[in-house]
C-alpha cells in the first residue's frame, strides 16, 4: 500500500497540538478547572473545582484570599482550560484527516499515566501505540491492520529510573486503577512477588520494560521514579536511545515520549525474529514485520531514509548476534520496502 502524506494544513495542526500539550503540562492546575471567587464576610476568595475523574466529581478546594499572586497563577489555570479547548478541536480535525486515535480505555490510561508524570519522568510508550503517534510526527496515513492493538508497553532506561531524583505520587497500579479498579498485578514467572504486567478482565494488559543491564540477567527489576517493577529486555537500550515527544489522539491530547521512528523501525526487524514460530507469536512477528515495512516507506517519502540507515548502520556494529536478527528481518520485508533500502546505498 503506497504511503501518501497529509495535507500541509493537517502536518502544521499536528505540530500545534504538540505545542500546546507542552503548556498544559506547565501548567498549575489541571486542565478543565473552574475557578471562581466568594465573597466572606466582605472579603474575596478564590475556589476551584477540579474537572470530574473516574472516582466522579470532587469537592471543591479553597485557593486562598484573592491577592495578585493568586491572580497570576489563575490566569494560567484558565489559559491551561482555554487551550483545552483548542486542542480538542485539533484533535477533531486530525481524527476528521484518519489520523489513529486510541480506543478509549487506552487513551484513559495514557491520560492517567501522563498525568501521574510518567512521561516527565522520561517513560517512553513503546509498541503500536507509539507506531500511531508516527503518522503525525512524520505526516503520512498509516494503513489500519498495522495500528491496532489492545495493550499498552511502558518503557524506562535502568539508568534513568535510578538515577532520577523524583517520582510519581501513586504507585503504578494505583495509577491504572484511577481508570478500571479491576486492573491487577500478574505476578512474573521468576518471582512471585514482582508485577511487570497488569492485567483486567479480557485480556487488556499494560506491560512495563526496561533495558537490560548484562547477559542473563532477565528478572524482573524495580523501576523507583515509576514505583514499579520492570522486566529488561535486550536491544532496548537500542530503542530508548532517542526518543521524541509525540500527541496521543485522546480526549484532551496527551503529550508522552516515543522511540524516534527510525530506532523503532530497525528495532521491529531485530524483535520480529524473536517471537516463537505458531500461534500469538507469529502473528505479532508478522505485525511487527509489516510496522517496519510501512515506516521505511514512510521515511523514504518524506526523505528521511538517511535517519533510518544510520540506525541501521549503528545496530551492526553492536555485534554479530545484532547483524543475523537484522538480516533475518529484512529478509522478511516487502519487495517495496527491500527495494527502497537497497535503492538507496
Amino acid at each position: 500500500m503506497p504511503i501518501h502524506e497529509l495535507p500541509l494544513v493537517i502536518q502544521t495542526s499536528y505540530a500545534e497540538l504538540v505545542d500546546l500539550l507542552r503548556v498544559q503540562t506547565a501548567s498549575d492546575f489541571p486542565v478543565g478547572s473552574t475557578f471562581r471567587k466568594r465573597e466572606i464576610s466582605g472579603k474575596t476568595y478564590w475556589y476551584v473545582q477540579e474537572p470530574t475523574g473516574p472516582s466522579g466529581r470532587p469537592p471543591e478546594r479553597y485557593l486562598g484570599p484573592d491577592t495578585e499572586e493568586f491572580a497570576a497563577a489563575i490566569e494560567k489555570g484558565q489559559a491551561a482550560k482555554a487551550d483545552a479547548d483548542a486542542r480538542k478541536a485539533i484533535i477533531r480535525s486530525l481524527k476528521g484527516a484518519g489520523l489513529p486515535e486510541p480506543d478509549a480505555l487506552t487513551a484513559a490510561v495514557i491520560e492517567a499515566l501522563a498525568e501521574a508524570g510518567v512521561f516527565r519522568l522520561r517513560g517512553v510508550i513503546v509498541g503500536t501505540v507509539a507506531f500511531q503517534t508516527y503518522a503525525g510526527l512524520l505526516g503520512v496515513k498509516l494503513p489500519g491492520a498495522s495500528i491496532r492493538t489492545g495493550d499498552v508497553d511502558v518503557a524506562q532506561d535502568y539508568g534513568v529510573a535510578v538515577a532520577i531524583d523524583d517520582s510519581v505520587d501513586a504507585p503504578f497500579l494505583d495509577i491504572l486503577q484511577q481508570v478500571d479498579k479491576r486492573f491487577s498485578p500478574v505476578p512474573h514467572i521468576s518471582s512471585p512477588t514482582a508485577a511487570t504486567t497488569y492485567a483486567r478482565p479480557g485480556g487488556y494488559r499494560v506491560d512495563v520494560l526496561t533495558t537490560n543491564r548484562g547477559k542473563g540477567r532477565d528478572e524482573p527489576v524495580q523501576l523507583p521514579s515509576l514505583k514499579t517493577d520492570a522486566v529488561p529486555l535486550r536491544f532496548m537500550d537500542f530503542l530508548l536511545k532517542d526518543t521524541v515527544q509525540a500527541a496521543v489522539l485522546s480526549k484532551t491530547g496527551a503529550l508522552v515520549n516515543v522511540p524516534t521512528p527510525e530506532r523503532y523501525t530497525v528495532h521491529k526487524l531485530i524483535v520480529a525474529t524473536m517471537r516463537h514460530s505458531s500461534g500469538e507469536s507469529a502473528a505479532k512477528s508478522d505485525k511487527d514485520i509489516a510496522q517496519a515495512a510501512t515506516l521505511i516507506e514512510a521515511l523514504s517519502a518524506k526523505r528521511r531514509l538517511d535517519d533510518f540507515k544510520s540506525a541501521l548502520a549503528e545496530a551492526k556494529k553492536r555485534g554479530v548476534g545484532w547483524r543475523e536478527r537484522i538480516k533475518e528481518g529484512m529478509a522478511r520485508l516487502s519487495e517495496d520496502a527491500r527495494a527502497l533500502v537497497e535503492t538507496s546505498k
